[in-house]
């Protein structure tokens, strides 16, 4: 029995030294991607998008699979995102700190922290913070491409100097068009009238205070 496993080893050893000596191909030594990184969510580049805090936290460019991630705090009685719906991306929430509503399909459900909110593209969706605290939020989407719209929002808001709901609501519209996303805010459910940071989009009749 000795001499088997010995002759088990003996070729094991010979292969592992004859990969030893393997050339390394093109693919050995090309540079490497995206780089291992332990951070912090404050680390994050922080953004003044109409609605909610925003800090771009993971951007697509990190990872080879492109995904971003984002933190989101929602003021005390404000709208995050009215209902909406994707055709390209699929969205995750973490609920972090306080409690927020989401809007999936036509049901709402409370969402107290700990919650963990799966939104696949093509399925309606959006939240909001009905409640007198602040809540927090993780939000991942992949592809990441579309955190673009949050920087892209910001800077249009910023050049035209929109300072009223109806020409903020026109921006959001407009960008999420660009990225195949449908806001419906005719689905948006009356427990979500009148919360702050919900903008005027064309033809809606809402608008936040």
């Amino acid at each position: 029995m000795a001499s088997v496993f010995t002759a088990i080893w003996a070729a094991v050893t010979g292969i592992a030294v004859g990969l030893a000596f393997v050339p390394a191909t093109a693919a050995d030594t090309a540079q490497p991607g995206p780089l291992p990184r332990i951070t912090h969510l404050e680390s994050g580049v922080s953004l003044p998008f109409p609605g909610h805090a925003t800090r771009q936290v993971v951007r697509p460019r990190d990872t080879p699979s492109g995904l971003s991630m984002l933190e989101l705090t929602l003021a005390p009685r404000s709208l995050g995102a009215p209902p909406h719906t994707h055709r390209d991306e699929d969205e995750y929430f973490v609920v972090m700190e306080g409690a927020v509503m989401f809007l999936n399909g036509a049901e709402e459900r409370a969402a107290p922290a700990g919650t963990v909110a799966i939104l696949p593209r093509g399925h309606r969706h959006g939240f909001w913070n009905p409640h007198e605290q602040p809540a927090r939020l993780l939000l991942m989407v992949a592809p990441g491409h579309f955190e673009s719209f949050f920087d892209d929002v910001v800077i249009r808001i910023r050049e035209e100097n929109a300072d009223t709901p109806e020409r903020i609501g026109a921006i959001l519209g407009q960008e999420a068009a660009a990225r195949n996303v449908r806001i419906e805010m005719e689905h948006l459910p009356v427990s979500a009238h009148g919360l702050r940071g919900a903008p005027a989009l064309p033809g809606s009749g809402l608008s936040g205070r």
